[in-house]
């Protein structure tokens, strides 16, 4: 960590100020209905739910949400292979039906809350309108918890000197190459 920047070592996506945060608020409140519906009887299962926050929870990496979704998934009933191959972003093990529904969740984070058109027609085509607004509901609830989390860690992180707030790989500094600029020189 040494002669590193912060930002150099930090590589997941956090809130680097109050605007992008105040749209994902903005994002939560358009959707307060679909969220409450989350937690109904009409609601997708809560073994869905979990895969849901697991796999958006791979994308952005947010170490805080991988533990509390883990003991959450448990919970539901989720195996320990089945909430590590979630977060690998394997969906090998997943019900057959929950696929498209989590493939969705995978793109959405992956394109920071703005999925394409066609990836939004297939999740309606798939599970009609009214599942399809709970799935997304539940991304970017996951999403603006894990951007939470790892704004925490970004400036834990700082104000530490790189002492805490990194993940195992974040740790390992990049190969000389790149922090020299010029590949394969030394």
């Amino acid at each position: 960590m040494k002669g590193q920047s912060v930002d150099a070592s930090f590589r997941r996506r956090f809130y680097s100020g109050w605007m992008p945060f105040a749209r994902d608020l903005r994002q939560v409140f358009k959707s307060i209905g679909a969220v409450i519906e989350l937690s109904t009887r009409n609601g997708i299962s809560a073994s869905f739910r979990e895969r849901i926050m697991l796999v958006v929870t791979g994308v952005n990496r947010c170490r805080h949400c991988a533990y509390g979704h883990e003991l959450l998934a448990r919970r539901a009933g989720l195996t320990r292979l089945e909430i590590a191959t979630l977060l690998s972003l394997d969906l090998e093990v997943c019900p057959d039906e929950e696929i498209p529904g989590l493939q969705f969740a995978i793109h959405w984070a992956e394109r920071d809350g703005l999925p394409t058109a066609e990836a939004i027609s297939e999740l309606v085509a798939a599970y009609g309108q009214g599942i399809a607004r709970q799935i997304e509901a539940a991304t970017l609830m996951i999403h603006v918890g894990n951007r939470i989390g790892n704004t925490f860690d970004y400036v834990l992180c700082g104000v530490s000197h790189g002492r805490f707030g990194l993940l195992p790989g974040e740790r390992e500094a990049p190969p000389r190459a790149t922090l020299l600029g010029r590949a394969g020189q030394e």
